[in-house]
């Protein structure tokens, strides 16, 4: 099932966070990220899909060496601190990495992407935590997260492509 169809089935389940008004949120979340860096919308949601792509290894090796737990509880303090998480994710050097493959993709200013980071991590965080459970909720787990994870490792998030429809469908 791809990351869409998780997205639509959390939607959809009353015990998980996901709604429509999220998807909404995290749409206007890349408007703002363009507009304070004066980029268009097109351009944040390939600099969000690059981005997914380097979170998704990041958080698989995190999995790998601290379990499952770790990831989530990463994933959900990046819903509201892009800064404190992104040192958690990536070393110095790697967060380099990352800014130089989005400038690369979306022909941004590396260091213009750097500063974006700390605003673009919140957004894939927001869209992966969409899975929670709801507070008082019987569920467990995080299925969307679960997902991203084991992905088909072709290395392909799709996180532009998720902001894209969101926004249409929206």
């Amino acid at each position: 099932m791809g990351i869409f169809d998780q997205v639509m089935g959390a939607i959809q389940d009353p015990n998980r966070e996901a709604s429509f008004g999220q998807l909404g949120q995290l749409v206007s979340m890349a408007q703002q990220v363009a507009q304070a860096n004066n980029a268009n919308s097109s351009t944040t949601q390939q600099a969000a899909s690059v981005v997914g792509g380097f979170v998704q290894s990041a958080l698989r090796e995190k999995q790998q060496s601290q379990g499952l737990d770790a990831v989530l509880d990463l994933v959900q303090q990046g819903t509201t601190d892009g800064a404190g998480v992104l040192p958690k994710l990536f070393s110095p050097d790697q967060q380099g990495n990352v800014a130089a493959a989005v400038a690369q993709k979306t022909g941004l200013d590396a260091a213009q992407v750097q500063a974006m980071l700390p605003m673009v991590i919140p957004i894939v965080m927001k869209f992966l935590n969409q899975g929670s459970a709801k507070p008082g909720s019987q569920a467990q787990g995080n299925p969307l997260v679960t997902a991203f994870l084991d992905g088909d490792g072709d290395g392909d998030v799709d996180m532009g492509d998720m902001l894209k429809m969101a926004g249409k469908f929206l």
